[in-house]
């Protein structure tokens, strides 16, 4: 016959076991919530694709974690990516949003950056490409015919990495220019271009389109090169979003009649892997929880499939797809796998002739 007491022991046991059970059962994210950073202010590309991610994300991930978004601007993202891996919770509970940009900040070691490439684990990324062109006022028909000469460029700048497509391009091209920063944005550097006060400017593909096409068809604006996508074989091809638009090697070939090599063309295509397929960029900290990072790429694979979120991420997008997975990963490894002679290059050049300064202690 059972005693009492072993029956006892027998029902706390499993009550236990139970317990035990469910716990191991209980989502990671179930009850938590998940902060987006983003070192942006409200109302620009990088804030309008963290608040589609916000919108949606909480639905996908196991457990349903209520999702809000965080803005901290300041020095092109570095302060805000300063603070996730210095100071952020590292429980998979704050989420970095970001740019290609601040990935090459970071990797050049801008002043004042304390991140690594290292401290971060991209998740999700939406690329943006870039088209350069320039005032008819200067005369050519073509981007061949920066080749010949003739007057020094002014390249209207919101900033050197803001405008590093254009600087490198028209660097690779052996161009004389000269970039004058200080705009607040890329909205006040076409109409420098507009008004006479620069000849260059460079702008988002999307932007392109919408509101620089116009100026090419009243022949008042003449595209010179796209910034270009970067193929599973590693090659520059032409931006999707405007194939008609010759990429720099195109240019470069025509003139040259070959590759181009070395230090600057190095430095041009990690520079394009990086703030091209990694326009905007979901990162984690890269030692947080593995049961978190699980989690949230499963979400972000059913998200992804949505078609409520494709259609609210398409303006944020605009018109491109979203890279994960092994596309995501090669395009930062082109980027972080450029050889230290050639970083070194690129630091060289972006100080010496663009006054950006780095901290590489």
């Amino acid at each position: 016959m059972i005693s009492i007491a072993s029956r006892l022991l027998a029902t706390t046991a499993a009550v236990l076991a139970l317990g035990t059970s469910t716990l191991a059962a209980q989502p990671f994210y179930e009850g938590k919530t998940v902060t987006l950073l983003v070192g942006f202010s409200p109302g620009g590309g990088t804030d309008r694709f963290a608040r589609v991610v916000q919108q949606h994300l909480g639905e996908h991930i196991a457990g349903e974690p209520t999702v809000l978004v965080q803005n901290m601007p300041g020095a092109g993202s570095v302060l805000a990516s300063n603070y996730y891996v210095d100071r952020a919770p590292r429980d998979g509970t704050m989420l970095m949003v970001g740019t290609g940009q601040l990935l090459m900040r970071i990797l050049l070691g801008v002043e004042g950056s304390t991140a690594r490439i290292a401290d971060y684990e991209p998740l999700m990324a939406g690329p943006v490409g870039r088209v350069t062109s320039a005032s008819a006022d200067l005369g050519i028909d073509g981007p061949a015919d920066l080749m010949d000469g003739g007057e020094e460029l002014i390249v209207g700048s919101a900033g050197v990495m803001a405008s590093i497509d254009t600087i490198l391009g028209l660097r690779l091209l052996d161009v004389d220019f000269r970039a004058i920063s200080g705009y607040e944005g890329k909205a006040e550097t076409l109409l420098a271009m507009q008004r006479g006060e620069a000849s260059v400017d460079g702008q988002t593909t999307p932007v392109y389109n919408a509101t620089v096409r116009p100026l090419v068809e009243e022949g008042s604006v003449t595209p010179l090169f796209a910034q270009g996508f970067i193929d599973g074989d590693g090659n520059l091809v032409r931006d999707p979003a405007a194939p008609e638009i010759p990429t720099v090697l195109e240019v470069y070939q025509e003139v040259r009649g070959e590759m181009p090599s070395g230090p600057a063309w190095n430095a041009y295509m990690a520079t394009t892997a990086a703030t091209v397929v990694a326009g905007k960029v979901l990162m984690i900290h890269e030692d947080a929880p593995q049961e978190a990072k699980d989690a949230l790429r499963a979400a972000i694979d059913s998200m992804v499939e949505d078609p409520e979120f494709q259609a609210d991420v398409e303006d944020s997008l605009e018109g491109y797809d979203i890279f994960l997975g092994d596309d995501l990963d090669a395009a930062v490894q082109a980027a972080v796998g450029i050889g230290e002679e050639d970083l070194a290059w690129l630091r060289d050049y972006l100080s010496s002739e663009h006054g950006m300064r780095f901290d590489t202690n």
